[in-house]
């Protein structure tokens, strides 16, 4: 007895055409991940300085076919906040590979690094970035510099160089101490002025405390328009020392205050007690005259009756003896 032998099924011509399709659409996603694999985004300029009030102009140029500029999409990244910001003006929509970004009567607000973005497919592809730095205009004289420390004693004391005003990328900012050279750290920070933010350097570095303590010279040296100009600082003691001696300067001037107070109400007082006894013995003197006085008055006014009576008796006795 014979099998009978199994047959492959004929395909349709629909499951024919959508094999074709499957394959095609494999083929041809192949062929968009390596030409994506190729396609550029050239961003320039990568640095670009303008003064306030000026135009920034940033370039992007697309290779890779069917790229146009309709589909850029530009983003600032902002310097103080970090956060991606979308502008809405300044691109350019045109249909051709070179896109432009354009920024007029830029402000110190427009500082910061801005990337163009194209979309191709499901893929997002960014550009190397420019940096905008916006600066003052006309402005000749040099940014102001500080330094500060911190007044506790640490390990290692942190010192900041503060230069106000401008962008680290404006100037060069390092560190001489005790003739050596060191670039410390140079980042940005931002203050408000008015209803503006604007940003400003500072190097930041660490000085063992044994060679703080020993009075080095630490000198911030700021390079800025082909100048330079420094400021330095130096450990001229410590705190609390400082606040050790002061007080007892303080304890010795109030010892002294109230010593000389003391000294002046003891030099009253024997003032007082000797016109006290003047006074008494010049009274008790003047008692003494009055009475001595008063006595030889007394006497006197004593011894004028008797003389009185014996000049009468005398004048009766001769009266007597003429009558007789």
């Amino acid at each position: 007895m014979k099998l009978p032998i199994p047959t492959q099924p004929s395909h349709t011509e629909e499951e024919r055409n959508t094999l074709k399709m499957r394959v095609t659409l494999l083929l041809l996603c192949f062929i968009y991940a390596l030409k994506a694999q190729n396609t550029r985004v050239i961003q320039t300029p990568g640095l670009l300085t303008v003064e306030d009030g000026g135009t920034i102009i940033l370039q992007c140029v697309l290779d890779a076919e069917g790229t146009r500029c309709y589909t850029v999409v530009w983003a600032k990244t902002d310097s103080r906040t970090k956060m991606l910001i979308f502008p809405k003006n300044g691109a350019d929509d045109g249909s051709g590979s070179t896109c432009t970004f354009t920024v007029e009567n830029a402000t110190l607000n427009d500082s910061g690094t801005y990337y163009c973005s194209v979309v191709l497919g499901s893929m997002t592809y960014f550009g190397s970035g420019s940096n905008v730095i916006v600066t003052q205009a006309n402005r000749t004289e040099p940014p102001p510099v500080d330094i500060l420390w911190p007044r506790s004693a640490q390990p290692r004391i942190p010192l900041l160089c503060v230069v106000s005003g401008v962008v680290p990328s404006e100037v060069r900012v390092f560190w001489v101490i005790d003739g050596e050279e060191d670039s410390g750290f140079t980042e940005s920070f931002w203050t408000k002025d008015g209803g503006e933010v604007v940003e400003s350097a500072q190097n930041r570095v660490l000085v063992p405390a044994e060679e703080w303590e020993r009075g080095v010279v630490c000198t911030c040296v700021v390079e800025y328009a082909g100048k330079n100009f420094s400021k330095s600082v130096q450990n001229e003691g410590s705190p609390d020392g400082c606040a050790v001696l002061l007080y007892g300067i303080i304890a010795v001037a109030a010892l002294t205050v109230i010593v000389a107070i003391w000294f002046c109400v003891f030099l009253h007082r024997g003032r007082s007690v000797r016109g006290d006894g003047g006074e008494r013995e010049q009274r008790r003197t003047t008692d003494l005259e009055h009475r001595h006085r008063s006595g030889r008055q007394e006497r006197g006014s004593a011894i004028d009756p008797t003389i009185s009576e014996v000049q009468y008796a005398s004048l009766e006795e001769a009266s007597l003896a003429r009558r007789m």
